[in-house]
């Protein structure tokens, strides 16, 4: 049911909704990423420790939605995502499009 050019396999997180990000803005950490692992998605609240699950809206996030820490990704223009699709990470919510310089 994918219609974004964002996906988001980190299905813990209360804002994915069928693999699709519903906070309708993102940002992405990891100022000083060379590798995925070193990004992560600030938005992402885990679904089991949170209760607001049923309060979350049906927002689409898209990329330009998708404001960017990780200064050395070869997608990051003055701090925003300029990737085509952005793929978001299963554990901690990394930054799976990162591409370092």
């Amino acid at each position: 049911m994918q219609n974004t050019n964002l996906k988001c396999n980190a299905t813990n997180c209360a804002f994915n909704q069928r693999m699709e990000c519903s906070a309708g803005a993102i940002n992405i950490r990891g100022a000083q990423a060379v590798t995925t692992d070193e990004t992560s998605c600030s938005s992402y609240v885990d679904r089991s420790s949170n209760s607001f699950t049923n309060s979350v809206n049906s927002v689409k996030t898209n990329t330009y939605n998708i404001s960017c820490e990780a200064v050395k990704c070869k997608y990051n223009k003055n701090k925003h995502c300029a990737a085509k699709s952005v793929s978001i990470g299963a554990n901690k919510a990394p930054c799976d499009t990162f591409n370092f310089k």
